[in-house]
């Protein structure tokens, strides 16, 4: 019985940040919707006499931004997915046993021959 309380309990935690992840998106895609519109007002509106350019970075910024964010943190997921079987810095990383025949320099080492 504690097994489909806790498999209830973690899909409740994955549809919470499934949620949290639409509300998101959807706000990033909504400041992304302003600055279009804001730059199609600015192009109909006040381009011919060009005036209010202050408009023109303004929208472009709020139009940009939120792919950037998208952008970046799709390439950290697959960076991260790649890098499952790495070792997380919580556990140590032990150093390869040295390997003596390349550290004898007496044994190992060869004469160049010389003019």
């Amino acid at each position: 019985m504690g097994s489909f309380k806790e498999g209830r309990d973690e899909s409740h935690k994955e549809q919470k940040e499934r949620v949290k992840t639409c509300i998101v998106y959807s706000w990033s895609f909504m400041v992304s919707m302003i600055g279009g519109l804001a730059f199609t007002w600015w192009e109909f509106e006040y381009h011919p006499t060009n005036t209010q350019l202050w408009m023109v970075p303004f929208s472009l910024i709020l139009l940009v931004t939120p792919l950037f964010v998208w952008f970046s943190i799709f390439v950290s997921d697959l960076c991260s997915s790649k890098m499952d079987d790495v070792p997380k810095a919580s556990q140590p990383v032990r150093p390869p046993a040295p390997d003596n025949s390349a550290c004898d320099l007496e044994r190992g080492s060869k004469k160049l021959p010389t003019n």
